[in-house]
């Protein structure tokens, strides 16, 4: 009964773990070629998918599980996501803000046995999980250089936090409900490096590491992306993403080891 109660106990923190990885980032910033000068505001909008699947590693003690989603497992629970790319610039210096929502839920029954002629009792049951996670900071060009044409190479450093929010709740059509809440912010610096390919053609790449012992004990990100200018204001993108994360939740015993990695597509507008 103990064991079978601490595996309910892991699936359920590891799953509120997870649930706000189903998509992550888009076109990443810089992927269009701005129409205005550069002592004026340009601004990014840019919503995205990532079709991303999740391998997870959760240890208590001396015990430990694996655990591995795929992105039709999450979508065919997902209710409400929604995931945008917003970002400010002026010259070489911005800011950007990358927010993401997603609500999980999975209806089951638990059938509960007993001797004698009546059949056995069944009580539904309703697992929900409401995630948060966002990306925000500031980016600084440290440089740029020609590459013929109008085409360019450029460089950003950048730096700001990752913050994760994650609810969970079982509704057991009782007065026993349980929920479960915790969010962190991880710290997060790193670079990014943008280059025309040919007048149409960007290819990007992003990296960056967090956590530093504040809020996860280290997490790291990576995206490499291909993009196309439709117009001067619009570029699609099409790419691959992975994100590790090492958390151990405030006085927890609990270790949780997680790499969510896939393929990512997104439009950017630039005004």
């Amino acid at each position: 009964m103990e064991r079978t109660k601490m595996v309910l106990i892991v699936s359920v923190v590891l799953f509120m773990l997870t649930a706000p990885l189903a998509y992550g980032q888009t076109v990443s910033p810089g992927a269009a070629k701005p129409a205005s000068g550069d002592d004026q505001w340009q601004f990014l909008v840019a919503p995205y998918v990532w079709a991303v699947s999740i391998d997870s590693k959760v240890t208590v003690g001396n015990y430990s599980a694996k655990s591995t989603m795929t992105f039709s497992d999450i979508l065919s629970h997902t209710q409400v996501a929604g995931e945008v790319h917003l970002e400010a610039r002026k010259g070489k210096f911005g800011f950007f803000i990358d927010p993401t929502y997603m609500k999980i839920r999975e209806d089951s029954t638990f059938t509960r046995t007993h001797g004698g002629v009546m059949p056995p009792r069944t009580r539904d049951l309703t697992f929900t999980a409401e995630s948060w996670l966002v990306e925000f900071g500031a980016f600084y060009q440290i440089g740029k250089w020609p590459l013929g044409g109008k085409r360019s190479v450029s460089v950003d450093v950048l730096g700001g936090g990752r913050y994760w929010y994650m609810r969970g709740s079982l509704d057991t059509s009782s007065p026993i409900s349980p929920s479960k809440t915790d969010d962190f912010i991880d710290p997060i610096i790193g670079a990014r490096l943008n280059a025309d390919l040919t007048e149409k053609l960007i290819f990007n790449v992003r990296g960056d590491i967090g956590g530093f012992g504040v809020g996860s004990d280290f997490s790291w990100n990576g995206v490499a992306l291909f993009g196309y200018r439709i117009t001067p204001a619009i570029t699609a993108g099409l790419g691959y993403r992975m994100l590790y994360l090492d958390y151990k939740p405030g006085t927890s015993h609990a270790r949780y080891h997680m790499t969510m990695q896939g393929p990512m597509t997104g439009i950017a507008f630039v005004f």
